[in-house]
């Protein structure tokens, strides 16, 4: 395998692998490296290998996967599976681990395309056997198609929780309930954006549709939910919940959680690019141009890890990204490249038309009484909830001050499960806007590996020059 390429790309979801297609069949060298064994990322998961039910199931959306990736395949672009990225670094350089070897690569250019995760929500209970995000139910079913087999409550917002009842209802799985903190009548914002959501009836039909599935279930739905609790001895048996002042409880073999999606930034975030706040959705994104390019002239971001608008959207930003490339490594002219672009484009705003509609409807709501004083916020280290408060009360103004004093983001997912709760618990406290607290500080190794790894990667240049990991990080 080769050691140095024109673009690395991190990430196999429909941003990554449209880009790296795009790019081989211009004649680039590149490589795609993903922690998977298949591409598809998280929403095609699978893809290449999934059942004709299971392509049933899914739709149309799950099955555009596999023109993707047929084309991927075609392109002639490296792929290295099983490949678990723990350093990048701003001049090009990537680190990363598999089959317990770690290896280093040379990019004139990085894409990263890690896509998106679920927005992590502390809650009483939610570290309890049982307590699961509804997405990791999802890569279950693509993956082995696995289904639970007992009774299933689910607890959050956002129209993807609504899929993933739709689909368990459709694989015959019995659903005690659905809690939606979302409010039962849309705020004025949401109304006044919808005249241009119109314009995409074919999506707003399929939410209705969802609606309808659940409604037919005769599964219980409530919306405006507060107070959310798991309650259980050695697993989840019940959650329990408030809809405005009645308490609910239903049984719980298995709660699914999930309260919308936010863009994974960890590499970002370690390369040093900027971040901007997203002030509906209340999240970090990495600020780049129309075409992904990041402060960094090698880095480009592409996806939902640049700003959640979709698998769609994902791809066309993809190949956006691929086309600014191809003309930074002098492949094609600056007029070509804007010639290529410009149905991409008209394809991207098509796509986004219902989106502002949809942020708005589903817009996260916190305030200092949504996490109880007694909720384990960092599950890594057990740090709670009014560990950070007493820690603010005595003078903490900032995320990773509160990591020193009270080891919240400190464990091995480096605050993946509780930076972004970490900051709204300070914001609430002090009545402040949570991007006022900053992000807590990412360092590689991005994820675990031994050291006998690093100890022993053979490196660029020489086997003896020592890798100097931190170059990147401020002083």
């Amino acid at each position: 395998m080769s050691k140095c390429y024109d673009v690395v790309i991190i990430g196999a979801g429909p941003a990554g692998i449209n880009a790296g297609a795009t790019l081989a069949e211009m004649g680039l060298q590149v490589v795609l490296l993903d922690e998977q064994q298949s591409l598809g990322g998280q929403i095609y998961r699978n893809i290449s290998h999934a059942s004709a039910e299971l392509l049933a199931d899914m739709g149309a959306e799950y099955q555009r996967g596999r023109e993707l990736v047929a084309r991927f395949e075609q392109s002639g672009a490296g792929h290295e599976p099983g490949a678990t990225v723990w350093h990048v670094e701003a001049d090009g350089h990537v680190y990363y681990s598999k089959e317990g070897t770690s290896h280093q690569l040379k990019a004139n250019y990085v894409l990263v395309a890690t896509g998106a995760m679920e927005r992590p929500v502390p809650f009483p209970g939610w570290n309890l056997p049982g307590v699961m995000g509804a997405g990791a139910v999802n890569n279950l079913a693509k993956e082995a198609g696995l289904v639970p087999d007992c009774e299933v409550a689910l607890v959050g917002s956002g129209p993807l929780l609504l899929l993933e009842a739709s689909l368990l209802i459709k694989k015959g799985v019995r659903i005690s309930t659905i809690l939606e903190t979302t409010p039962k009548l849309p705020p004025l914002t949401a109304v006044a954006k919808l005249p241009p959501a119109l314009k995409r009836m074919d999506f707003l039909t399929k939410g209705l549709k969802m609606v309808s599935e659940i409604k037919r279930s005769g599964a219980e739905h409530y919306k405006g939910v507060t107070k959310i609790k798991a309650l259980g001895k050695e697993r989840v048996e019940t959650v329990e919940a408030y809809s405005d002042s009645e308490q609910l409880h239903f049984p719980a073999g298995l709660l699914l959680t999930h309260f919308g999606v936010i863009p994974n930034t960890h590499i970002f975030r370690l390369i040093g690019c900027h971040l901007e706040w997203n002030q509906e959705q209340r999240y970090w994104f990495p600020k780049a141009d129309q075409w992904g390019r990041t402060n960094f002239e090698k880095i480009f971001a592409a996806g939902d890890g640049a700003g959640v608008r979709g698998a769609l959207a994902a791809e066309y930003r993809g190949e956006l990204a691929a086309l600014e490339l191809a003309r930074c490594l002098g492949v094609i002219p600056t007029y070509e490249r804007d010639l290529l672009a410009r149905p991409i484009r008209e394809a991207i705003l098509h796509d986004h038309h219902p989106r502002p509609f949809v942020d708005a409807v589903y817009a996260p709501l916190f305030s200092k009484e949504t996490l109880d004083k007694d909720t384990v916020l960092c599950r890594c280290e057990q740090v709670r909830v009014q560990d950070v408060r007493k820690a603010v009360q005595e003078g903490v103004r900032d995320v990773n001050e509160v990591k020193i004093v009270t080891r919240c983001g400190m464990g091995p997912c480096q605050g993946r499960m509780c930076g972004p709760a970490l900051a709204e618990v300070m914001a609430a406290e002090l009545s402040a806007p949570p991007e006022r607290m900053g992000t807590l500080t990412v360092r590689p190794p991005l994820k675990p590996i031994p050291l006998e790894e690093v100890a022993t990667m053979e490196l660029e240049g020489s086997a003896a020059q020592p890798a100097d990991l931190f170059k990147n990080q401020s002083k």
